[in-house]
């Protein structure tokens, strides 16, 4: 079944072109291959039913993969969905599917970030690459996204570190798959086929004893849909039992938060269990076991 899957992914004439490319590279050494499988498998119960995905409530896909390092420093990676979100416009169950340079470019299918990603993170086509910015000689993240026609178009920029920085996007229909905004919304819930056509952000991250947190804040606007402020957090407590794991999002338009607690329990070195509760305001949205893996 998974070289089936595979085969049907190579016909993507641009993929296997550039792994072709990479196979015959003047070195004569041959790059490492690796093939697997990535697991977020999910059993959720809420108000109405209980049911089991392959993916979780963040729209993280369970996929089988094939990804080849050369020694050169290029990589090629390709990855399958066991399982599409029924709301994805794209109806293709490619997850990824991308050529790179390690720690460099990438051009392909991929999950593009604005800022930090808390809220924004699709997969689309896309050239992405690291620069520097002018000014200060800051380190500058571009990307630009060309989905297709009635899909998302742009250019996103970053500038600054790991610690934190701002963002831009200006383009199409930014926001419209279910992987966007999956923290305040659950994926199965329809976007707006409209989109965003500016986006502007800010991201931090901070250390407070033993927990990591990170913010977001975002502002999206467009000629059709309503503009508005989101503002995410993430704060892991890497040093408690369970490693608890909070995630809150706030949408100004709406005016409602919505909140992520996950607590986990690692079982091996590759595999992980986790609890998640999710809701909005004083609301208990559902409950999932979960299980995360490498195989």
């Amino acid at each position: 079944m998974g070289c089936t899957v595979f085969l049907k992914c190579i016909q993507h004439r641009w993929w296997a072109l550039g792994v072709l490319l990479l196979l015959r590279t003047a070195d004569a050494q041959q790059p490492l291959a690796f093939f697997g499988a990535r697991l977020q498998v999910q059993a959720r119960a809420d108000e109405r039913t209980t049911s089991l995905r392959w993916y979780d409530d963040l729209a993280r896909h369970s996929v089988v993969f094939l990804q080849l390092h050369h020694e050169s420093g290029y990589g090629a990676y390709i990855a399958q969905r066991l399982q599409n979100l029924a709301t994805d416009r794209t109806r293709t169950a490619l997850d990824e599917a991308y050529l790179e340079r390690m720690g460099g470019w990438r051009v392909g299918k991929f999950y593009a970030t604005f800022g930090a990603g808390l809220l924004l993170n699709e997969s689309v086509i896309a050239v992405q690459s690291p620069t520097r910015f002018a000014i200060g000689d800051l380190p500058m993240r571009v990307a630009y996204l060309f989905n297709g026609r009635e899909r998302q178009r742009g250019v996103y920029v970053r500038v600054g570190t790991e610690r934190g920085g701002i963002s831009v996007g200006v383009g199409n229909r930014f926001g419209i798959d279910p992987h966007a905004f999956a923290i305040w919304e659950l994926p199965e819930r329809p976007r707006s086929s409209e989109g965003y056509e500016t986006l502007y952000g800010s991201d931090y991250r901070l250390s407070l004893g033993g927990m990591q947190v990170q913010l977001e804040w975002l502002y999206s606007a467009g000629k059709r849909v309503i503009d508005t402020h989101w503002f995410a957090l993430r704060a892991e407590f890497s040093e408690l039992p369970l490693q608890p794991e909070l995630r809150l999002a706030y949408q100004t338009h709406a005016q409602r938060l919505s909140w992520r607690i996950a607590v986990g329990q690692r079982l091996d070195d590759r595999t992980r269990l986790s609890f998640v509760l999710r809701g909005q305001e004083g609301r208990i949205l559902l409950g999932a076991v979960g299980v995360q893996g490498d195989l």
